[in-house]
């Protein structure tokens, strides 16, 4: 990947090391102790969240999105899935490098999007009852539009899919939008 600069406009990264760790409380279906790492006390403070909450960020470069949890401690753990653990190519006891993006504001609906919600009843309600990042993903792949006629088949395809239910769109990369959220130059701000 291409280093850039980072820009004013760049969220907070949060670039730390953390150990991994199984805990046999934390069984998952198979029986087998989940993989987890317990994260600073900084990354919690700025999840906004005492409960859970969802971040993005990269395990030794590895994009993921992934749900804090909140921890014994008043912190939070992030549990490591068989992908991550995998992209990371590390398991129990391994130490690996984490940048987590500080979570960003919901993103202003476009003017556009809005105009072709109010057409349609039934998408207009699933839009309201989807969470931040539901919403969050369907705008990033509507403004990631490089030209008109995309962003406007883009906006009828998003109100065609929340008519029939769907909560996420079909064809977004929210990897790629992620990741050139964070500079690659830099070390923690």
């Amino acid at each position: 990947m291409k280093k850039r600069k980072p820009e004013k406009s760049d969220p907070p990264v949060l670039r730390f090391k953390a150990r991994l760790f199984r805990q046999a409380k934390t069984a998952n279906a198979s029986g087998s102790a989940t993989l987890l790492i317990d994260v600073p006390y900084v990354v919690s403070e700025k999840a906004r969240s005492s409960g859970m909450t969802t971040v993005e960020g990269t395990i030794n470069g590895h994009p993921f999105r992934a749900t804090l949890e909140p921890n014994m401690s008043e912190g939070h753990w992030l549990p490591i899935n068989k992908a991550m653990r995998e992209g990371a190519d590390a398991d129990d006891g391994d130490t690996v490098n984490l940048v987590i993006l500080e979570p960003e504001s919901e993103p202003v609906m476009p003017s556009d999007l809005w105009v072709a919600l109010t057409a349609s009843d039934k998408a207009k309600t699933l839009w309201k009852n989807l969470t931040p990042i539901g919403r969050t993903d369907w705008i990033r792949w509507i403004v990631s539009a490089k030209q008109p006629e995309t962003r406007a088949r883009r906006i009828t395809r998003t109100v065609e899919q929340l008519s029939e239910g769907k909560r996420r769109p079909c064809c977004v990369n929210v990897y790629e939008f992620m990741m050139h959220r964070i500079p690659t130059n830099v070390s923690s701000r």
